[in-house]
């Protein structure tokens, strides 16, 4: 008899998916890093993507730029030690509203966990009018990854909160 690992065993990596948040709109997921993982964007109908991530987080496939129209802006993660300010998170949606003219839109971090689902949540309560929290709600069950850190969420509260 063999002896029990400790380790887990290795699981395959999952398939590369944008999760939909506003169907032939606006999708999220994790980078694209293969020439398949465009191929799949492009199978869906993507024409634009929105990086939130530095380049050397997840360097992209040489024809990232030659097959969509591609803006990036690097906000930070939990690894910065600092959330997005609110005029951070205000150029990130003026840029995904740009790439929305073109048609659909790919919003993608590293992991899709804090980032893109951020940037997912503040159109949904800029465009639909969502409450912050109905908007969390619906962005876990289009996409569970879905985890900002509560002071992300702050700063997106700071960023919907009315003036006056």
């Amino acid at each position: 008899m063999q002896p029990q690992s400790p380790l887990p065993p290795i699981q395959p990596p999952s398939p590369f998916r944008p999760s939909w948040v506003l169907r032939n709109q606006l999708a999220l997921g994790r980078a694209p890093r293969r020439l398949s993982h465009l191929e799949r964007l492009e199978e869906e109908g993507v024409r634009g993507i929105l990086s939130l991530c530095a380049v050397e987080e997840a360097p992209p496939p040489e024809d990232l730029h030659s097959r969509f129209q591609c803006r990036r802006l690097v906000l930070p993660d939990h690894r910065s030690g600092r959330a997005p300010e609110p005029a951070e998170l205000e150029r990130a949606l003026e840029f995904l509203a740009e790439l929305l003219e073109g048609g659909a839109v790919y919003v993608h971090c590293v992991a899709a966990v804090e980032r893109s689902p951020l940037i997912c949540l503040a159109w949904l309560m800029r465009v639909r009018q969502l409450p912050l929290l109905d908007a969390l709600d619906y962005l876990m069950q289009v996409h569970p990854g879905t985890g900002p850190l509560p002071e992300q969420l702050a700063s997106l509260q700071r960023l919907h909160r009315p003036t006056g």
